[in-house]
């Protein structure tokens, strides 16, 4: 094709096959309604399709605009932009923001219209994007297997990924929403109401839990020997293996980069996940497990925990031996009845961050006899 003014600037320090490529591409976003500023402004110009898809026309508003036009509290959508990480702009009336991100928290804030302050519906935004966050990377790099090509063109990846997005985008919604009430169900079991909190007409606060982390011996050092993404699929087995291996009432909370956390109101079978865990660790090749469980009060939020118990079971891992599941004194007084465990003191123990030195036990499944 001839290129035109506007096409040189598109297309500064192209040069060859790349060039002649996004040539290709230009002419083809031209007839499909993009213009140059778009173009120009993309920072993946093949992916401008695909950003349709997903609600991106390249239209900016203000917050002003939007507050003037939903009615929505400007201060509240300031703080519900921050929640979802928008980069922060000082003059409400400075049309800077994308309008599909900045319209995307606006259904949250009817949540008001509900009884819910403020705080409360800037919390539940910030750990949706959070989670939706982490959702959206998995899948980026999912479609990008879909679509990747050996010799692909910039025109036929641009064709691939919009045809891909309009497929998969009207999927999400339901998935995302049959998901979410799937945890609602959970967290209404989980936070029960007990009595003398409905006497008080009160939030569940603290309660007694268990809590144990568990983490893979070595994970830094076996970064500097193998290539990122094989380190990636380290850290995603073991994620899977814990998911594997809980059971309720037992809790699966989170993964924290090479450690699982769980916690639990019942010690003994957040014991035997554990020992599940780091047994199923060996069996399929992953680097040793060490890990480390509290018993205490403990509180939840936004589906994590804090407490002492929490604390004090991730600086008893930290202290643990490969391959050991070391638990403190507290649980060992909770599961003293329970048989089917064998345990060896290891005396008096100093936690870093944790005031009081703990009494630490070794902990693994008691062998029958005759076995090796």
């Amino acid at each position: 094709m001839a290129a035109d003014i506007n096409d040189d600037e598109l297309l500064h320090g192209l040069a060859g096959q790349a060039r002649r490529e996004r040539a290709e591409l230009i002419q083809w976003l031209r007839a499909h309604d993009f213009d140059d500023k778009q173009i120009r402004g993309a920072l993946i110009p093949m992916l401008l399709p695909a950003h349709l898809v997903v609600g991106d026309d390249g239209t900016y508003v203000s917050s002003q605009q939007i507050s003037e036009a939903t009615g929505i509290d400007l201060d509240l959508l300031r703080r519900l932009h921050q929640a979802i990480d928008l980069p922060r702009v000082d003059d409400p009336a400075d049309a800077v923001q994308l309008r599909a991100d900045a319209e995307s928290v606006l259904s949250s804030g009817a949540l008001i219209d509900f009884g819910f302050n403020a705080d409360e519906v800037v919390a539940i935004v910030r750990v949706l994007a959070d989670g939706l966050g982490h959702a959206a990377e998995t899948l980026r790099k999912a479609a990008l297997r879909v679509v990747l090509r050996p010799g692909a063109t910039e025109l036929e990846l641009a064709i691939a990924t919009k045809k891909l997005a309009t497929g998969v985008v009207p999927l999400l919604g339901p998935m995302i929403e049959d998901l979410l009430r799937l945890q609602l169900r959970r967290s209404v079991d989980t936070e029960a109401v007990n009595f003398a909190e409905r006497a008080a007409g009160s939030l569940p606060g603290s309660r007694q839990v268990t809590v144990a982390f568990a983490d893979l011996v070595g994970f830094t050092e076996l970064g500097e020997t193998i290539p990122p993404d094989e380190l990636e699929l380290v850290a995603n087995r073991l994620a899977e293996l814990a998911r594997d291996v809980v059971f309720a009432p037992v809790r699966f909370v989170k993964m924290i980069g090479d450690a699982v956390m769980f916690v639990s109101s019942q010690p003994e079978k957040l014991l035997n996940v554990v020992l599940d865990l780091v047994s199923a660790a060996a069996v399929h090749d992953l680097p040793r497990l060490r890990a480390g469980i509290a018993f205490g009060w403990a509180v939840s939020h936004a589906g994590d925990w804090y407490g002492s118990p929490v604390n004090i079971a991730s600086r008893i891992t930290s202290a643990a031996r490969p391959g050991d599941v070391v638990v403190a004194e507290s649980v060992r007084q909770e599961v003293s009845a329970a048989r089917g465990f064998e345990w060896s003191s290891l005396g008096r123990r100093a936690l870093r961050g944790v005031s009081v030195p703990v009494n630490l036990f070794v902990v693994g499944r008691l062998r029958s006899e005759g076995s090796c």
